[in-house]
């Protein structure tokens, strides 16, 4: 089973957090931010006016101090008096224009977590779907399905956690600031106490950014695991060998199992913790207001109160970090995912449309995988509609001399010419299109008969359906189901037999009537009933319509009716009669 390329530790923890931001465009961001920065504004201007309203109230000498001096001089400037009505009016409409301009903000963030959680998922779709045939043999299945689930789900969570940890900065900032104005000994403590705060906990913020790595890698080896076993479970289940699986995950989960433990106590620590560190500051920075510095009692309610709100904010900042931490392997694995799918994007080299009229010819083409030669100097002519039989011991090569005329793979020597024109030249994607593929391994999915030829397109019609699934001699059958192509075919097929989803599958490959059929082992798995029927109907299709047909098979069904009969061996091809020549020459 295939292992989980992933990114290692060093590397995630050297990526800057902050990177995170940039998965929303920057107007949402700055939109966010703006009204963030404007609700602590105004929290602490209801805040600050606290002290002018206790030194109106009290007359106790506030009136002294910066803040105070500040805001009534702001009232005498607009022409308000110092009324503890317009003190309160000030505070009361500094904290609901904070709520007001929070809301807009977690709306907005709202919006954009569940931005981030598609755009990833539309972007990790989009680049495999593009992303080249070579890339798709190397990559566990089930790697991308966590992908598109659980990971992309804890991207947007890392982005919210990025909002709120700088929505708790910018509050903590703005308190600073008034601490300051205020009284440069209380924006010093304030720093000191938040920085014994961020000291003291750090540790469990480090011990559970670390677990939080631990159990996403584990969890992406298990996905890509288990989907493998799930792909092959009949097999195993008919000879009883299923439970050795178990053991394989028992040693991730123990692992998960105890890196979750873990993060969970760091988590739970460092919120238990805050309170009592928070009480000791408090209480030592009151002393310090009232018996070294001689505040007045309305001064140092108040600074109590600018000192407790920073330092509690502080803390939450803290526990939003945690919450990035938490959530950003996940994150930075999808963004990985598609960064390295993009990278393997195929470009199509050639721009010419492609044509198929005459034939394709395969001149001197040879393939090699790394230092092994596939194909060597291969070379024959396919003319148009004719049927080709193509044989040859297994591994020898039929498959990749099919994906080199699909231009999956490109040749190392040689070329391939479609009507003449060189397949480097042409348009690949466009050239596919012109093409019916049915592989030996078929792939249905759990959708209607109707869904599984027409694979959504809706430029089928039900009519192009009927045509095709008669096309393909399966009709009969699919008439006869209770909701006919409507009916459901189960996990990868398996509410039908084996003949039933092959004819299905050769279906799928004519609905949009193609020019070349190219069938890889396609009937090799039927029985000679099955065969015979498909082999009948798709010859009918190349004498009556012209289609072109190139079967990798190694059975006579197929050697009976063919034009030619090519037999690749050692990586060369040779060609032999068929009997359908020997008749016609006959």
């Amino acid at each position: 089973m295939s292992a989980v390329p992933s990114h290692t530790p060093a590397q995630v923890s050297s990526r800057p957090i902050w990177r995170i931001a940039t998965a929303i465009p920057g107007r949402r961001n700055a939109a966010v931010l703006s009204c963030i920065v404007l609700a602590g504004i105004f929290e602490g201007i209801g805040i600050a006016t606290l002290l002018p309203l206790i030194a109106v109230i009290g007359d106790d000498g506030s009136k002294t101090n910066k803040i105070s001096q500040l805001i009534l001089h702001a009232l005498d400037r607009v022409h308000l008096p110092h009324n503890p009505i317009v003190l309160l009016a000030i505070i009361g409409g500094g904290m609901l224009l904070k709520g007001a301009l929070s809301l807009l903000a977690l709306r907005q963030v709202g919006r954009a977590v569940a931005d981030v959680g598609a755009g990833m998922r539309l972007g990790l779709i989009d680049a495999l779907l593009k992303a080249r045939w070579s890339y798709y043999v190397r990559q566990p299945v089930g790697r991308f399905a966590g992908a598109l689930g659980d990971e992309s789900s804890r991207a947007g969570d890392a982005y919210d956690a990025m909002t709120q940890l700088f929505s708790q900065l910018v509050q903590a900032t703005i308190y600073l600031i008034i601490a300051a104005i205020a009284s440069w000994q209380l924006a010093l403590l304030s720093i000191l106490v938040s920085l014994i705060m961020v000291g003291s906990l750090n540790r469990f913020l480090l011990v559970a950014k670390r677990n939080a790595r631990t159990q996403n890698e584990r969890l992406k080896s298990m996905l890509a695991r288990l989907t493998d076993v799930l792909i092959g479970i009949k097999p195993m289940k008919a000879m009883s060998r299923q439970a050795r699986f178990g053991v394989l995950f028992l040693e991730d989960l123990k692992v998960i199992k105890r890196a979750a433990r873990r993060q969970v106590f760091a988590r739970n620590t460092n919120r238990s913790l805050q309170e009592p560190i928070l009480a000791l500051c408090l209480t030592f920075g009151i002393f310090m207001a009232l018996q070294v510095l001689h505040l007045q009692v309305g001064e140092v309610m108040v600074m109590s109160l600018l000192l407790a709100k920073t330092v509690s904010i502080v803390g939450k900042a803290q526990m939003e970090l945690q919450n990035v931490y938490r959530s950003e392997s996940g994150y930075w694995s999808v963004f990985d995912a598609i960064a390295e799918a993009r990278a393997q994007r195929e470009t199509a080299a050639g721009k010419r449309p492609p044509s198929f009229e005459r034939d394709i010819e395969f001149r001197d083409v040879g393939f090699s995988f790394g230092e092994r030669d596939i194909i060597r100097h291969a070379g024959f002519t396919l003319a148009a509609g004719e049927v080709i039989a193509l044989t040859g011991p297994s591994g020898a090569g039929k498959t990749t001399l099919v994906d080199l005329l699909l231009g999956l793979h490109t040749p190392t020597s040689g070329n391939i010419f479609i009507d003449g024109v060189p397949l480097s030249d042409i348009d690949v994607i466009r050239w596919r299109g012109l093409t019916g593929y049915v592989p030996q391994e078929l792939m249905l999915f759990n959708d209607s008969i109707l869904m599984n030829v027409t694979l959504g397109e809706a430029q089928f019609s039900r009519d192009d359906v009927e045509r095709a699934l008669r096309q393909a001699g399966a009709w009969e059958f699919v008439a006869q189901l209770p909701e006919g192509m409507d009916s459901i075919a189960g996990e990868r097929g398996t509410l039908l037999s084996g003949g039933q989803r092959q004819r299905i599958a050769v279906a799928r490959a004519l609905v949009h009537q193609p020019k070349l059929l190219i069938l890889d082992e396609a009937t090799s798995a039927l029985d000679p009933v099955n065969e015979h029927l498909i082999v009948n109907n798709v010859c009918g299709l190349a004498r009556e319509r012209g289609l072109t047909v190139l079967a990798i098979s190694h059975h006579q069904a197929w050697m009976s009716v063919a034009d030619r009969v090519l037999k690749l061996k050692d990586g060369h091809l040779a060609v032999e009669n068929s009997a359908a020549r020997v008749r016609a020459t006959g």
